[in-house]
């Protein structure tokens, strides 16, 4: 998928909506820590030493590059290798 979508960290879970669907995608057990690296660089300073989960305070905007690793099932999140992330915005 090569298109704007959002992340962000709801309850500990990382979510990629891909925006103007209804489907959502959730980074695989070796793409996780750069996601949340990501997410990282869009914290404010204060942020990060007051908040217990300060990555759940900010919204990634970005074109994802993913490939997801187990088949789309209607209704259902899917897991998918996140590749990149260009052009990010922050919120």
């Amino acid at each position: 998928m090569r298109r704007i979508a959002l992340l962000a960290a709801f309850a500990r879970q990382l979510r990629i909506w891909h925006i103007g669907t209804h489907h959502e995608y959730t980074p695989d057990e070796a793409s996780r820590a750069t996601v949340v690296d990501w997410l990282m660089a869009g914290v404010k300073d204060p942020e990060q030493s007051q908040l217990a989960c300060p990555v759940g305070s900010v919204f990634l905007f970005a074109d994802f590059l993913i490939c997801p690793t187990e088949p789309f099932r209607k209704g259902s999140g899917q897991q998918a290798k996140i590749v990149s992330a260009k052009n990010r915005h922050y919120k």
